[in-house]
């Protein structure tokens, strides 16, 4: 009689701890972590073309998605964890609104945005929800009266202390836009430190053959949802060989990628295992 009560014990323990374990999980990945926002510092030091006095930090942020899951009011907060960082360079790899034709406040964005500060310039790339619900030119306006200069299959160079140059490389959104991978690379200079921005990350492969030293992406959120011991539930098209974190892509020029996991959501509410982020690269000799 006493083993069965104990049995009885048990089954009623795991049937009242599994389902408060589940809901805890579900009301943490809703409430707590897509609201947790995580500064990720990076060193790169992987070309000759950077000398010591041309130190310099890239803050990356990628995929807002303002909308449902993200507020507007969540902007402040972005935008005072990255001014933190004393950047010289910001990027933004796309996805500014989630669907803008339900986005009410898209006049508010631009007053928030321009708060972001750079020492040397602010560079944006459109993702593919910067172009879908008719989103391309409300994007265009909102990223230039912030301050950004959008690259769509070009480059802007910048001087070093130096005297070296860093080439700044945006290649257009691969599943709404127009990218054109040769336009973009057309000038690269073997002698430049050249930075791609892209949003798919998968389109990396693409430039294995150019003088790239490093590569900044977004588009995966990183898979969104992880679970322990099998990583991304699904990430989407375009973002299925490179997820997240840095990668090394074995190329002459010793090609460094690094896909940022982003700060909001899309198509549902959740993040578990991974934590919107701000990416700091500190490039050095």
């Amino acid at each position: 009689m006493r083993a069965l009560k104990k049995i009885f014990k048990r089954i009623f323990i795991t049937i009242i701890l599994i389902p408060a374990i589940c809901f805890g999980i579900f009301a943490y990945s809703i409430y707590v972590e897509p609201n947790l926002l995580s500064v990720k510092n990076i060193e790169i030091n992987n070309s000759s073309n950077i000398k010591n006095e041309d130190t310099i930090k890239i803050a990356q942020i990628s995929d807002i998605h303002l909308g449902e899951y993200y507020a507007i009011d969540k902007l402040e907060k972005l935008v005072n964890k990255v001014n933190s960082q004393n950047a010289d360079i910001i990027v933004f790899t796309g996805d500014l609104f989630d669907n803008v034709s339900k986005f009410e406040d898209t006049s508010k964005v631009a007053p928030i945005l321009k708060k972001l500060n750079a020492n040397i310039g602010k560079y944006a790339i459109y993702g593919n929800h910067d172009y879908g619900g008719g989103a391309k030119n409300i994007y265009k306006n909102v990223m230039e009266d912030s301050g950004f200069k959008i690259l769509v299959n070009e480059q802007a160079n910048v001087k070093l202390d130096s005297g070296k140059t860093m080439s700044i490389l945006g290649l257009d959104d691969a599943l709404l836009g127009n990218p054109d991978v040769e336009k973009t690379a057309r000038n690269i200079k073997g002698s430049n430190y050249n930075l791609l921005l892209l949003h798919e990350p998968d389109l990396s492969d693409k430039f294995v053959s150019y003088n790239i030293d490093l590569i900044l992406a977004g588009h995966s959120h990183g898979g969104q949802v992880k679970i322990p011991f099998l990583g991304e539930i699904v990430t989407p098209p375009l973002a299925e060989k490179y997820k997240d974190g840095l990668y090394n892509l074995n190329t002459k020029r010793n090609t460094q990628l690094y896909v940022n996991s982003g700060i909001g959501n899309t198509k549902v509410p959740f993040r578990f295992m991974n934590v919107p982020e701000v990416s700091i690269f500190e490039i050095k000799a």
